[in-house]
């Protein structure tokens, strides 16, 4: 998880954004939300939850830190591996599950815009 963590905060940083700690999202119910990584380009907080397996469970834990935070929050599935009807769900969330394999080309192949939009 360590090399994962890396490689997407080397992307993030390639396109402008900074690195924040801790890694705690404030909800507005006033519930702190840790997350894996957090960073942030001075006016929005962009969030990532990494997790071994990614079934609809671990799509709404992160959508619950996302609704309460409202920062963008993804998924990023270790193994790779993550069931359709997460998939389905996380699009249905306007969240994306990364494989560690997008991790490095996710900030990189499309505008930061296009790719992360703030509620």
């Amino acid at each position: 998880m360590e090399y994962e963590k890396l490689v997407l905060e080397l992307s993030a940083r390639r396109v402008g954004l900074k690195p924040v700690t801790p890694r705690i999202l404030r909800g507005a119910s006033g519930v702190d939300h840790r997350v894996s990584l957090l960073f942030t380009d001075d006016s929005n907080l962009y969030a990532f939850d990494f997790y071994d397996l990614v079934t609809e469970i671990e799509v709404v834990r992160s959508y619950a830190k996302k609704f309460d935070s409202k920062a963008n929050v993804n998924i990023v599935c270790l193994s790779g591996d993550a069931t359709e009807q997460a998939r389905s769900l996380a699009h249905s969330y306007d969240m994306k599950i990364l494989s560690p394999k997008a991790l490095e080309s996710f900030f990189v192949f499309e505008p930061l815009a296009n790719k992360l939009t703030p509620d």
